[in-house]
């Protein structure tokens, strides 16, 4: 797993908070397993099972921001 910092409005963030206590889950499990539902997201995760070599490579780097095009950057080996 990755670790990430979400950050969410109070009303979503509460509705997450009853959803894991009714499901004895973890909020991070909550947001999860609904990332994981939502139908926008389903044909990306689609194409990365498909070819997960290429992940977050497939994404254009000119429509994200500086930090996050670091991300994406492997590390050389060392020589």
């Amino acid at each position: 797993m990755i670790k990430t910092t979400v950050s969410m409005t109070p009303e979503l963030y509460s509705a997450l908070t009853r959803s894991a206590l009714d499901r004895g889950t973890s909020v991070s499990r909550e947001v999860e397993t609904h990332l994981r539902e939502s139908t926008f997201l389903q044909k990306y995760i689609s194409v990365v099972r498909a070819d997960p070599d290429v992940g977050a490579h497939r994404v254009n780097p000119r429509t994200m921001r500086a930090k996050s095009k670091s991300a994406l950057v492997t590390p050389s080996a060392p020589e």
